[in-house]
């Protein structure tokens, strides 16, 4: 009795968080649009990407996210568009949550070597819970588990919705970028029962540089010989509610083979519970080509759950596809591209 309590309990406090947190992705720099609208278009050709997030796989029913994407350019209006989804399960009681949205950005030139562009961001997100596969007080006996309860929930499968609302700025060359952005602006309720659970704004920031290693020659190219080498350092601080967090890391780039380390957490922070606030490192593995990309990073929990949650596995995918018939204006924004 009391070892089904303990994890009953358990798994009702792994799904909580998921009520006040949006997912996270520790590629996030392959799920652009999922971070900031200013990013819709950044590639300045058409692009579509696929992400999927298995979350501490060794707990039952724990976190798996599903994100997509499209976007493209038009350099005759100086704008890029897009279309992201995302849905993501958690919990023994099937917490759902799916957003549909679409982003639009402006870019402006600035210099030959900077540009400015300013995205916006209307979607509707849908949560959900599916009662019946909770297990309620009147339930538990002495022998386990019963069939029957009287909970009037117990066989409805209930869910609110609504409308969402972001946007996200974003300034960049060809070596560096940053940008920032704030979503759920105006707070989405998202409570699936009677009453108000607002959704807290997430701000984030984000920022990196791009570093070659290969040495051009006189005209700017490189060596056929030689395969282009480069080290991209980029970092992502998100806040939300009372929670926050910080990416860091880098990458190595050795055409077509990539690898990178990251740090997820803010050592000198302590956490609710006055542990210290870190989360994970990720390991990194991918593979760049002209216009497609796809990438593969294991995190390693490093917090206070310890390695027996199973860590983190991610996996994202992009293609590249040239719609335009105009030459680029601006190099795109030198982030990683899985």
């Amino acid at each position: 009795m009391k070892k089904l309590y303990s994890l009953l309990s358990g798994v009702i406090c792994l799904a909580l968080p998921a009520w006040a947190q949006d997912p996270q992705f520790t590629q996030f720099y392959a799920a652009p649009l999922y971070q900031n609208p200013a990013f819709a278009g950044a590639a300045h050709r058409g692009r579509a990407i696929l992400n999927y997030r298995n979350q501490w796989p060794s707990l039952p029913r724990a976190f798996v996210t599903y994100a997509g994407s499209v976007d493209n350019y038009w350099k005759d209006y100086n704008s890029g568009a897009g279309l992201s989804v995302m849905a993501d399960r958690s919990g023994s009681g099937n917490l759902m949550r799916f957003q549909v949205a679409g982003q639009y950005a402006y870019e402006l030139t600035l210099t030959r070597v900077w540009a400015l562009r300013a995205g916006f961001e209307f979607g509707y997100r849908q949560t959900s819970l599916d009662f019946s596969r909770l297990v309620f007080g009147d339930q538990l006996g002495p022998t386990g588990v019963s069939g029957s309860t009287q909970e009037p929930l117990r066989n409805q499968n209930i869910g609110a919705g609504g409308f969402d609302v972001g946007s996200g700025g974003l300034l960049y060359s060809k070596r560096f970028w940053a940008g920032f952005s704030a979503m759920h602006l105006n707070q989405p309720n998202q409570s699936v029962v009677n009453g108000s659970d607002r959704l807290p704004i997430r701000w984030t920031g984000q920022a990196g540089a791009n570093f070659p290693l290969t040495r051009a020659n006189r005209s700017g190219r490189y060596n056929k010989n030689e395969p282009a080498t480069s080290v991209t350092t980029a970092f992502l601080y998100k806040r939300q509610g009372d929670f926050q967090q910080l990416d860091v890391g880098a990458y190595l780039n050795v055409e077509p083979i990539v690898c990178g380390v990251w740090y997820r957490g803010i050592p000198g922070l302590k956490n609710a519970n006055r542990t210290i606030n870190q989360d994970a490192l990720a390991f990194l593995v991918g593979l760049k080509m002209p216009y497609y990309s796809v990438g593969y990073s294991y995190d390693l929990t490093i917090s206070s759950l310890g390695p027996n949650t199973g860590g983190a596995h991610e996996l994202s995918m992009s293609y590249e596809f040239d719609t335009s018939k105009y030459k680029r204006k601006h190099t795109a924004i030198p982030c990683p591209k899985f």
